[in-house]
């Protein structure tokens, strides 16, 4: 496969047409693939980040670690989806994790403007980023977490299936221990 053929392939999704020869050059200008080992930080709160992730492969976790030393997940992304720190290039709060093995699409913040310079649909898929964030916030303060854990098992059942229970826990804003009563009561339910 070409080099980029993966992001080259989510930007003619995007516009639903191939890509003129012009347009895949500046994205394989842009994009440089990396690769992520299982439980390798990415980046780290207090570091200055300076990239955007397109996932090709594998599972990534944003978190941050409170004063006490827990953990908690902000957000995940997974094949064909975007993440990172939106306020890149500043120093960032969060840590960055690969979940599972993982290939990406990096592209720096002075690129990532080349990018919505050359290719103004992307701004709007962008901003899919920021709405979700902003619903995120509201469903955290505003319901209660097993209102959370529903939306997201009818929303991201994948997710459900690969996240390790404390992660799931984590980003609910609960202990494992009431996850499990969570699950516990929607199985008595059940019966």
């Amino acid at each position: 496969m070409e080099k980029c053929g993966t992001i080259i392939s989510y930007y003619e999704h995007i516009y639903n047409r191939p890509l003129a020869d012009r347009e895949k050059e500046i994205i394989r200008n842009t994009f440089q693939k990396e690769t992520f080992k299982k439980k390798e930080i990415i980046f780290s709160s207090g570091e200055s980040n300076t990239k955007h992730y397109f996932v090709e492969k594998g599972l990534l976790r944003m978190y941050v670690i409170d004063t006490s030393g827990k953990e908690f997940n902000i957000l995940f992304a997974r094949e064909n989806q975007w993440i990172g720190d939106l306020s890149t290039p500043a120093i960032t709060s969060f840590y960055l994790e690969a979940i599972e093995k993982s290939t990406v699409y990096s592209v720096s913040d002075e690129n990532l403007n080349v990018l919505t310079d050359n290719f103004s649909t992307f701004v709007r898929y962008i901003k899919k980023s920021y709405i979700f964030l902003q619903n995120r916030l509201v469903s955290i303060l505003s319901k209660t977490a097993d209102e959370n854990y529903e939306e997201l098992s009818k929303l991201h059942p994948e997710l459900i299936k690969r996240l390790p229970q404390y992660h799931i826990s984590s980003y609910l804003g609960v202990t494992p221990e009431f996850l499990s009563k969570i699950l516990s009561n929607k199985a008595r339910k059940k019966d």
